[in-house]
C-alpha cells in the first residue's frame, strides 16, 4: 500500500470534502430560498447573474439561470465597509459571529454519510514475526483489522480492514452534535449583548429563551429513538434502519415514529431562529434582532451560520427518522446482519449523495414553511414548548418505553424493529394523535392576550367625540 493511504486517514479526506461541500451549499441555498420565495409569491427570482460577472468573454452574456448570484453576494459582503458602532464591546462583537460558524462547522463531524467501507491486502510476515502487528503497520490510518487469513503462498497473509465512510464514528455522536449546536446561542447572545443596541439585546434575550425552551422537546424526540434502539451512536441508527418490513416499506424511524418526526421537525425551527419562530430576528418588531449592528462579513457569518445549522439538524432528521443513507434497492452488501458494511467504494459515495439529497428536501421544507406561515407571538412561542410540546414529548417518550419494554423481544439480533413492534408504535402514535385533537377541542383555550383593557385614570377610556362626529 502506498505512503499516503497508510499515513492519512481517509477521515481527512472526507473532513475537506465535507467541509468545501457544506460551505459551497450553504452559499447556494441562500439561491434556492429565494427562489422558494419567488416560487411561493408566483413571481421571478433571481435568474440575471452568471457565472460570467460581466467579464469573462465567453461567458459575459450568459444568464446561466442566475447561479452567479451566490458569488456575487458573497462579493458584495466582502467588499462592504466592515462598520462597528461606537461603544461596544470590540472583542465580544467580533467573536460573535466567529462562535456561530465554528460550533456548525464541528456539529457535522459526526454524521454518518456512508456506512463502513470493508477492504483487504496482501502482506508478508516473516516466521517469528508478529502478524496482526505487521497487518496494523501496512493497513490504512485509523482503520480496524477485523480478519487476516494465511493464503497459500508460505509467509504471506490477506488482512481485512474496516474503515467509517465519515469524519469521525461517535458512540455519543447524537449528544455530541445536540449538545455543540446548543453552544450556538453564546453567539446570539454575546452578539446582542456587545451590540449596545437595545434592539439587539431583547433579540438576544428572546433567542436564549428561545432555544433553551426548545431543547428540552428536541432532547426528548431525540431520546424516544435512543430508547427504541439502545445506542447514541449515529451510524448504528442508520444501520438498524436499513432493511424492509416484508420487502416491501422502509423500516424508517418517521414510519414508527409520525409524532416524534413531527416534534423533531418543529424544534430544529425553533433552534434555528426560522420562521415562524424568527422572533430573536423580528423586523418588524426588533429592526435586525440580535445582528442588527453587524455588517460585511461579520454579518455574513451570522447568516451562513444559520443555514450551515439546517444542514447539520436536517442530516441528523434524516439519520434518525429516514433512514441517513439507505435507499431501497441499492446494496453492495457484505452481510445481511450489517449493512453498513459494503466492499465497494462507488456505493459508500453514492449512500453520500443519497444522505445528501434527502438533506435538502428537509431544508426545503424549512423554506416552505418560512413563506406559508405567519410569525408567532412571544407568549405563543413559549406556550407552544411549554404547554403543548413538552408535554406531548414525555407522554410519546412514555408510551416508547412501555412498548419496548413488552414487545422488544420482536428484535432481531440486529436490533432491528420488528414487523408487530412496528405496527404496535405505529397505532400508539395514532392513538395519541386523536387524543391529542380530541382534547384541543375539550381544553379551554387560552385567555386572549390582545384584549382590551380598560386602564383607571386613562385618557383614552372615554376619549371625547371630535367635533361633526355622531357617536355610534
Amino acid at each position: 500500500m502506498n505512503w499516503i493511504s497508510t499515513h492519512i486517514p481517509p477521515w481527512f479526506w472526507i473532513t475537506v470534502v465535507c467541509h468545501f461541500a457544506i460551505l459551497g451549499t450553504v452559499a447556494y441555498l441562500i439561491l434556492l430560498e429565494r427562489w422558494t420565495a419567488s416560487w411561493v409569491q408566483d413571481r421571478l427570482g433571481p435568474n440575471r447573474t452568471g457565472l460570467g460577472f460581466g467579464i469573462i468573454p465567453w461567458l459575459k452574456d450568459k444568464k446561466m439561470f442566475g447561479l452567479g448570484q451566490p458569488l456575487a453576494d458573497g462579493l458584495k459582503f466582502i467588499l462592504k465597509e466592515d462598520y462597528r458602532p461606537k461603544n461596544v464591546d470590540k472583542i465580544l462583537f467580533t467573536v460573535a459571529p466567529m462562535i456561530m460558524i465554528t460550533v456548525i462547522i464541528i456539529s457535522i463531524a459526526a454524521l454518518p454519510w456512508g456506512g463502513v467501507r470493508q477492504s483487504s491486502f496482501d502482506f508478508v510476515a516473516p516466521a517469528g514475526q508478529d502478524v496482526s502487528t505487521i497487518a496494523n503497520a501496512q493497513s490504512p490510518a485509523s482503520s480496524e483489522i477485523v480478519d487476516i487469513q494465511k493464503t497459500g503462498t508460505p509467509d504471506t497473509y490477506t488482512a481485512t480492514y474496516r474503515w467509517h465512510f465519515g469524519i469521525a464514528n461517535l458512540n455519543i455522536g447524537v449528544l455530541f452534535i445536540l449538545a455543540v449546536l446548543s453552544l450556538a446561542v453564546y453567539g446570539v447572545v454575546i452578539g446582542g449583548w456587545a451590540s449596545n443596541n437595545k434592539y439587539s439585546f431583547l433579540g438576544g434575550l428572546r433567542a436564549t429563551a428561545n432555544m433553551i425552551s426548545y431543547e428540552v422537546p428536541l432532547g426528548l424526540a431525540v431520546l424516544t429513538i435512543v430508547v427504541m434502539y439502545g445506542t447514541l451512536n449515529l451510524d448504528e441508527l442508520v444501520a438498524k434502519q436499513a432493511w424492509m418490513w416484508h420487502g416491501i416499506i422502509p423500516a424508517w424511524n418517521v414510519f414508527t415514529q409520525p409524532l416524534a418526526f413531527l416534534m423533531f421537525l418543529v424544534c430544529i425551527h425553533a433552534e434555528a431562529n426560522r420562521a415562524p419562530f424568527d422572533l430573536a430576528e423580528a423586523e418588524q418588531e426588533l429592526v435586525g434582532g440580535y445582528h442588527t449592528e453587524y455588517s460585511a462579513m461579520r454579518f455574513a457569518l451570522f447568516f451562513l451560520a444559520e443555514y450551515a445549522g439546517m444542514i447539520t439538524t436536517s442530516a441528523v432528521c434524516v439519520a434518525l427518522f429516514f433512514g441517513g443513507w439507505h435507499l431501497p434497492g441499492l446494496s453492495g452488501n457484505v452481510d445481511p446482519n450489517h449493512p453498513e458494511i459494503t466492499t465497494s467504494f462507488l456505493i459508500c459515495v453514492i449512500r453520500a449523495l443519497v444522505f445528501f439529497g434527502k438533506t435538502i428536501v428537509i431544508i426545503f421544507i424549512f423554506m416552505w414553511v418560512r413563506w406559508s406561515l405567519p410569525r408567532f407571538r412571544f407568549d405563543q412561542l413559549m406556550g407552544l414548548a411549554w404547554r403543548a410540546l413538552i408535554p406531548m414529548s414525555l407522554v410519546i417518550l412514555l408510551v416508547t418505553c412501555v412498548v419496548v419494554y413488552f414487545f422488544g423481544e420482536q428484535r432481531n439480533i440486529a436490533m432491528h424493529v420488528g414487523g408487530k413492534m412496528a405496527i404496535v408504535l405505529l397505532a400508539s402514535n395514532l392513538a395519541m394523535l386523536l387524543i391529542i385533537v380530541v382534547g384541543s377541542f375539550l381544553i379551554p383555550a387560552a385567555p386572549d392576550t390582545n384584549r382590551k383593557m380598560k386602564v383607571p385614570g386613562s385618557r383614552f377610556g372615554n376619549a371625547p367625540v371630535p367635533a361633526g362626529r355622531i357617536r355610534v
